[in-house]
């Protein structure tokens, strides 16, 4: 049963443009009006605008990387679940959600908050700033396939903290 704060996925119907629109609405709504906090720690997110309209780290919550032709490209999945990247933020200490830290080949420690049973990640990156620590969206995903189950699995077995 879905957790009660977690929102209905969105339509993708219509043309992409008008989707877009509406996804950067909510993103709008949730994170940059919403000001969404990882428990007492405010969540950044990347807000330069490459393409002049939309904010670099909005793009990496709706789209993925095909590498043959190294661009990022839509990620409908991806994209249908939108509305759930800051709740699942939100609501990280809920029962029905993994979230831990670990520590990365780059040897930067990023916070896997899985919502296991909807296939659902969001990836954070705790920073200081000054004398404040933020936490910067690097992304959020839809678990595909067992390889990716696997991977997320075996950091949450080296994980070095959970919350």
């Amino acid at each position: 049963m879905r957790p009660i704060w977690l929102p209905s996925v969105l339509s993708m119907d219509g043309p992409w443009e008008k989707t877009l629109e509406k996804l950067y609405a909510i993103f709008t709504n949730d994170f940059i009006n919403g000001e969404p906090k990882f428990g007492l720690i405010p969540v950044w997110w990347d807000n330069r605008k490459p393409d002049g309209k939309y904010d670099e780290g909005f793009w990496h919550i709706i789209t993925k990387t095909d590498y043959t032709i190294m661009d990022r490209v839509p990620d409908y999945e991806r994209a249908k679940r939108l509305p759930w990247c800051a709740p699942t933020i939100i609501n990280y200490r809920e029962p029905t959600i993994k979230c831990w830290d670990f520590l990365e080949a780059s040897r930067r420690i990023r916070t896997y908050i899985w919502l296991e049973d909807w296939e659902y990640v969001v990836i954070l990156e705790k920073r200081q700033l000054d004398n404040e620590e933020i936490a910067i969206l690097i992304t959020a995903f839809v678990v595909y396939g067992s390889s990716t189950r696997k991977n997320l699995l075996a950091k949450y077995e080296k994980r070095i903290n959970s919350d």
